[in-house]
């Protein structure tokens, strides 16, 4: 990938997602705004230029995929083919190109799977093991946010890295300030956890305990606007906590996705990955 492929893979992740939709039968979303998305994958490109990867048919960009690395751990980020060369083998060999970027050193790796039954398989068949996901969505209904917890800026990412290292075992250090400048607002429970809020909901959650896990849930949700449909996806049976805290903030659960994981990704609780950065 080359940085002025940055808007033709957002157009990509739009293009694909849509279509994604439309096979699973769900309600058409609003396409994203270009802003954020921009700066993930150019976050992504300057700090993993070796897992970032696209693919090209006469000239035109067809497929695209975005791994990281983050002291030993790998994840993928995005993994997009066009419709029309899906189930052709171009998804196989990209997400090939991206397991390379950890040329086998990895301690641990992740992947977040949509509900596509295609990539369920792929990532099953790389040797991840699957945690199927809910996924829990509507209007929070919270009637004052937890005492515990205050608005967070850029000062903060000490904190974040260092319950990042307790949970995972590796810190997302820079990308935080990325989730900070794309508009993310950060929500923390001082030296006990984090939660990141985005326009549609919870963007990435980690804390040393039950309790400020449900804290800075609270916070991040009552910030969210009470007229709006609000998200927290990718809770595993692992995580008890968010499937009662989402449960007493008055959204509904449904089937989602699925976490493969493989390796040393440390405890991983109290943890509602990020999509982007894993």
């Amino acid at each position: 990938m080359r940085p002025e492929d940055d808007a033709g893979v957002h157009q990509l992740s739009v293009v694909s997602f849509s279509d994604l939709e439309r096979r699973l039968h769900e309600p058409p979303s609003p396409p994203p705004p270009p802003g954020p998305s921009l700066i993930r994958i150019r976050q992504l490109l300057e700090r993993d230029p070796g897992g970032a990867w696209v693919a090209e048919d006469d000239g035109q960009l067809v497929g695209a995929a975005l791994a990281i690395d983050r002291a030993g751990v790998w994840g993928l980020s995005l993994l997009v083919v066009l419709p029309d060369h899906q189930s052709q083998g171009l998804g196989r060999e990209l997400l090939e190109r991206t397991l390379e970027y950890a040329n086998g050193g990895e301690r641990g790796a992740i992947i977040l799977a949509s509900p596509d039954s295609r990539a369920l398989r792929a990532y099953a068949r790389a040797g991840f093991e699957a945690h199927p996901s809910f996924s829990a969505s509507g209007h929070r209904r919270i009637d004052a946010p937890p005492a515990t917890v205050r608005p967070g800026d850029a000062d903060d990412l000490p904190l974040t890295e260092a319950v990042d290292r307790h949970v995972r075992g590796a810190p997302h250090g820079s990308d935080i300030a990325a989730y900070l400048r794309a508009g993310r607002r950060l929500f923390v429970y001082p030296e006990r956890g984090y939660a990141l809020l985005g326009d549609d909901g919870i963007t990435l959650l980690a804390a040393l305990d039950e309790e400020a896990a449900r804290d800075v849930l609270f916070a991040a949700l009552h910030a969210a606007a009470p007229d709006r449909e609000i998200h927290v996806e990718w809770i595993t049976a692992r995580q008890q906590w968010a499937v009662s805290a989402a449960l007493d903030a008055g959204l509904a659960l449904s089937p989602g996705g699925a976490v493969y994981v493989r390796g040393d990704v440390g405890t991983f609780w109290p943890y509602l990955p990020s999509g982007a950065y894993l």
